[in-house]
């Protein structure tokens, strides 16, 4: 592999971003995907979860729409997407992101709690069916499945603290690397601590309009609430504000 991870992720034709729930390919790799897509590059998603453990924000679903809310991030993801440039997207467990052709399968979102500002711990509610309770052979295989139809050129996904701590990131760097490592991919990791000198960072301009759109669409999980120049200012369900910058920390 390439000591820079820019250079191998500028001679990728084909790159397959991992994560974990609807909005975090947006709120984490957003301008990244963008960038990626304007110059070329087909870039494919794959998400573990459905995102159902999630807050609501107040009054973001109109009344009278009973549809589970699983089926509205579904919405929400297909239409972030679109700004992105993202060309297709699929849900781990089902064709062809599933393994030996068996009966689809849901990895259900395992929940968080906060453990401290910033540093989200695993909920202790968690059922069996969830993400993180689920076998890691299992969902490293429906990875394996997705990748051998593919063939990819780099896969991308969280690095071992994924992110902010979420329990079903940790788990998504844990699969994505063991399906790397049984396919022999390429496998650059985006940073979860800003100026991680471990890291190779890159300014993304130009794609603060499409990372904008991309988060409006999730009105469910979060506000926009208006840019600074080339960042975007949004505020979490829980009440965190929070600003998406158009950079990106890289490493192999």
């Amino acid at each position: 592999m390439s000591t820079d991870p820019w250079s191998l992720l500028e001679q990728a034709r084909i790159v397959l971003a991992v994560h974990a729930h609807p909005d975090d390919e947006s709120l984490a790799t957003g301008a990244l995907l963008a960038a990626l897509a304007r110059s070329g590059t087909r870039v494919v998603l794959v998400t573990a979860t459905r995102g159902e453990e999630g807050e609501v924000v107040p009054g973001s679903i109109p009344e009278g729409d009973g549809r589970p809310l699983d089926q509205i991030r579904a919405q929400e993801i297909d239409g972030a997407c679109a700004p992105l440039g993202i060309e297709s997207r699929h849900m781990l467990g089902t064709p062809p992101a599933l393994a030996g052709g068996g009966s689809p399968r849901v990895y259900r979102d395992s929940g968080m709690r906060w453990i401290r500002e910033g540093l989200a711990g695993p909920a202790e509610t968690a059922g069996p069916e969830s993400f993180t309770k689920r076998p890691l052979q299992e969902a490293t295989g429906d990875l394996v499945a997705l990748i051998e139809q593919l063939r990819p050129d780099v896969l991308l996904g969280y690095d071992d603290a994924g992110s902010y701590g979420h329990p079903d990131h940790v788990h998504a760097h844990h699969v994505t690397a063991a399906a790397a490592e049984r396919t022999r991919t390429p496998f650059l990791q985006f940073a979860s601590e800003p100026e991680d000198p471990d890291f190779v960072w890159r300014e993304l301009p130009g794609c603060a309009d499409q990372v904008e759109a991309a988060l409006r669409c999730y009105r469910t999980q979060l506000t926009v609430r208006g840019r600074d120049g080339e960042r975007v200012l949004i505020r979490h369900v829980g009440g965190q504000d929070d600003v998406i910058e158009m950079r990106s920390g890289l490493r192999g």
